[in-house]
């Protein structure tokens, strides 16, 4: 994410609420992060390991601040019903696929119309789209400049590295 996206909307003190759609970008200081959507304070994430589906947002708060996970929460101007975001989840499998990635249900979601995205392109549509309301920070590093930039095979490296072999 370029600084100036994050200079634009990074709230320092946040008044978070759980029923925003909301963007989460975890391990934000990680190449590549970890992305997962929640709305009406529920959490969902395509893993390698599995799937999140409804985890209470204060679940996910608590382990953040546990573990001091460095993570961008970004809320977005966007209705969104629960029902909707359940759907497109219900969709994937219990992990990510072959040619999936976490960000592909929230592609599905968010952007339909444009697909292989990364989360950096994802948000430059966002905040074209005027979509985008607030980012809050947890844990950043000090001198976060913002997610750092990478491409979409550093990406299937990453979960190829970390995937379990079928046998």
């Amino acid at each position: 994410m370029s600084d100036w996206l994050l200079e634009k909307y990074l709230s320092v003190h946040p008044k978070f609420n759980s029923n925003d759609l909301t963007i989460w970008v975890l391990h934000a200081d990680k190449t590549p992060p970890h992305i997962g959507i929640s709305v009406e304070d529920a959490f969902f994430s395509l893993k390698i390991n599995g799937k999140d589906e409804a985890l209470e947002v204060q679940s996910l708060v608590h382990i953040i601040h546990k573990k001091q996970i460095p993570t961008l929460a970004i809320t977005l101007n966007m209705p969104m019903p629960l029902d909707q975001v359940k759907s497109i989840f219900q969709n994937f499998g219990t992990k990510i696929g072959t040619n999936e990635t976490c960000l592909s249900p929230i592609i599905k979601l968010l952007t339909p119309e444009l697909e292989d995205l990364i989360v950096i392109e994802l948000l430059t549509e966002l905040d074209k789209n005027e979509q985008i309301k607030s980012i809050y920070g947890y844990h950043l590093p000090n001198g976060y400049t913002g997610i750092p930039n990478y491409s979409r095979e550093i990406i299937q490296q990453r979960i190829h590295a970390v995937q379990p072999s079928e046998r």
